[in-house]
């Protein structure tokens, strides 16, 4: 740790609960404390403020939501009431607005974990998902190409006491045949997915069903996935390279009345979400057809399909709705090193994402000139990211490294896809 270690930490206004650690106790290493704020379970936005004196946290935390929160946390007042006046007629926004008023019990709800010898990290999201507190639920682990039986008798151990979890293997690797392994052994329609490197909000799975049950249409809900330890550098630079825990309001996408404003859309696939929190209708899968195998962690293309099964699921007309309150903290990568290697995969899956949907025709050729002018973007982005992560010259050399690797990503999905002789799948031809 330094002195610029933050603590992570959750706060819920409505109860009596003093601030909670999410990656470990404070300790004098911790010069700040970054805290996330809620109001009935809903996440709120965050404030950040001085870690010490520890024994006053607590008060002060809530005194500086109370003041630099007070518009969102007025405005989630204002559509928990109107939820609460018209009930079943209330609109989309307030209907998936307020957690407490989700339902724990409704349709059947598979959670699928595709895992490959990481016995630890999933041991801890095994565990928070167990708090879950929704029903039925089915919990799945997916097995990817183990090396050793130490994830298998993790879960079966678990399974004696759980009758919810169960085991399966999928023996070729890569993450999309993980991921298409679980769809096929899914209990119910409504499927979430997850990493091994998370844990799970208690209300997660509720705020998922809610979800979909506001909006019949949707195909895809999506959650947000918060940064569960900034104590280091790696740490503090992925949190501020990517946007995973940023969006507060819930948020529908599609083609036709729910458009973002980017120039880029709908083939800027990231605003969606992200694999590591995402829960989608089996059936709409069924439609679109299963997950790319030449992309994926584990595959050619080491990245990337999810961005395409989002993408493919807009092109086809269907809706993807985001909800903050399907909340998951992620722990990322806290050596330079292993975030290194994690940034060359996520632009390696980038690029290949890229060429499948340009050999195939489905993205317009121009959006490349508007691509090269979001890059600058890109680039302030990651000198922000730098700053925080006290990388300069490291941070430059990440920046080279992501690019590097979706250029290779590119290159390798065209590779693979001839290889393979399997055509990029096809969607509805859709006005875009």
């Amino acid at each position: 740790m330094t002195e610029a270690s933050i603590w992570v930490s959750l706060l819920d206004l409505d109860d009596s609960e003093p601030v909670r650690g999410m990656g470990g106790p404070l300790s004098d290493q911790h010069g700040m404390a970054r805290v996330l704020v809620r109001m009935h379970h809903a996440p709120i936005g965050y404030i950040e403020l001085p870690a010490g004196p520890a024994e006053n946290l607590t008060a002060r935390a809530i005194s500086l939501a109370e003041k630099t929160l007070a518009e969102p946390l007025q405005h989630h007042e204002e559509l928990d009431k109107a939820a609460l006046d018209t009930q079943e007629s209330a609109g989309w926004m307030a209907s998936v607005s307020c957690p407490d008023r989700f339902a724990s019990g409704g349709p059947g709800v598979t959670v699928i974990i595709c895992t490959r010898d990481r016995a630890d990290g999933l041991h801890k999201c095994l565990r928070s998902i167990q708090q879950v507190n929704y029903e039925p639920l089915q919990i799945l682990v997916v097995d990817n190409a183990p090396a050793s039986d130490e994830t298998r008798e993790l879960v079966t151990g678990l399974a004696k006491a759980d009758a919810r979890i169960q085991y399966t293997c999928e023996p070729e690797p890569g993450l999309s045949r993980a991921r298409n392994h679980g769809l096929a052994r899914a209990q119910f329609d409504l499927i979430c997915f997850t990493d091994d490197d998370t844990r799970v909000d208690p209300g997660w799975a509720a705020a998922v069903a809610a979800g979909f049950a506001a909006d019949p249409g949707a195909a895809c809900v999506t959650g947000l996935v918060a940064s569960s330890s900034l104590n280091t550098g790696a740490e503090r630079y992925f949190d501020s390279r990517y946007s995973w825990g940023e969006a507060f309001e819930p948020r529908r996408y599609d083609l036709a009345t729910h458009r973002h404003s980017s120039a880029l859309y709908p083939f800027n696939a990231g605003v969606f979400g992200t694999g590591a929190n995402f829960a989608i209708r089996r059936s709409a899968v069924e439609e679109l057809g299963d997950f790319d195998p030449v992309l994926g962690t584990g595959g050619p293309g080491r990245g990337g399909e999810d961005l395409d099964m989002f993408l493919r699921i807009i092109l086809a007309g269907g809706r993807i709705c985001y909800l903050p309150s399907s909340l998951v903290w992620h722990q990322h990568r806290s050596d330079e090193g292993a975030l290194a290697e994690q940034i060359y995969s996520y632009g390696h899956g980038l690029g290949a994402y890229l060429a499948k949907h340009l050999l195939s025709g489905q993205m317009p050729v121009v959006l490349l000139t508007r691509a090269l002018r979001h890059a600058t973007a890109v680039l302030r982005r990651s000198r922000k990211a730098s700053r925080a992560g006290q990388m300069r010259v490291g941070g430059r050399r990440l920046v080279l490294t992501e690019a590097r690797g979706a250029l290779v990503g590119a290159l390798s999905y065209r590779r693979a896809a001839r290889q393979t002789a399997s055509a990029p799948l096809q969607t509805r031809d859709q006005d875009i």
